[in-house]
C-alpha cells in the first residue's frame, strides 16, 4: 500500500524496498542490497524538498481512519465476507481500496496544500496538478467532514482554510 501512495505522489514506488530473508541467506542478502543500490543509483538522489507536501499527505493518508478500517477488514472480508455474508474476491477487495487509496490521498494532498498557502482551487491546482473541478469536488466533501473551511472572498476568489 505504501508503494502504491508514493507511486500516487510522484515520488516513485521504486523508491522503499521490502524483502524477507534470514540470518542464513547471506547471499539473498547481499543480492537484495546489491540490486536497492543499482535501483537507487538509477533513480539518482531523492530530494524531500520537492516532495513536502505529497509526503505528508502520503503520511497523512496512512494515518486515515478509513484507510485503517479497510486494512483491518481485509482479511474478513476475503475469509468470512461481508454483514450478508459474501466472500469479497482479492482483486475487488484490492480494486476498492485502490480507489479509496487514490481519494483519500488527493484529499490529504489539498489539505497539505491549504495549510502551505494555497487557499484558492486554483492556487491549489497549480501546486499540485489536480484538475480543479476534483479540487471542487473533493472540498465541498472536506468541509462536510470539517478537514477546511470557506474562508470568504478575496477578489472575487473563494478562499479556503485548513482546519
Amino acid at each position: 500500500m505504501t508503494q502504491k501512495l508514493l507511486k500516487l505522489s510522484g515520488i516513485g514506488e521504486n523508491r522503499l524496498h521490502l524483502a524477507w530473508l534470514s540470518s542464513a541467506e547471506a547471499q539473498r542478502f547481499v543480492d537484495i542490497s546489491t540490486a536497492v543500490i543499482n535501483d537507487i543509483s538509477v533513480q539518482g538522489k531523492f530530494e524531500p524538498a520537492m516532495f513536502e507536501l505529497e509526503l505528508g499527505a502520503v503520511e497523512e493518508t496512512l494515518k486515515s481512519e478509513t484507510i485503517r478500517w479497510m486494512v483491518g477488514k481485509e482479511v474478513k472480508l476475503l475469509t468470512k465476507g461481508d454483514v450478508y455474508g459474501r466472500k469479497w474476491e482479492r482483486e475487488k477487495f484490492e480494486s476498492v481500496l485502490d480507489s479509496v487509496l487514490d481519494r483519500e490521498y488527493k484529499i490529504r494532498l489539498i489539505h497539505q496544500a491549504i495549510a502551505a498557502g494555497f487557499t484558492s482551487v486554483r492556487g491549489i491546482s497549480s501546486r499540485i496538478g489536480m484538475d480543479m473541478k476534483e479540487i471542487s469536488y473533493l472540498l465541498a466533501d472536506m468541509e462536510k467532514s470539517s478537514m477546511v473551511e470557506f474562508k470568504g472572498h478575496e477578489n472575487s476568489i473563494p478562499v479556503f482554510g485548513a482546519l
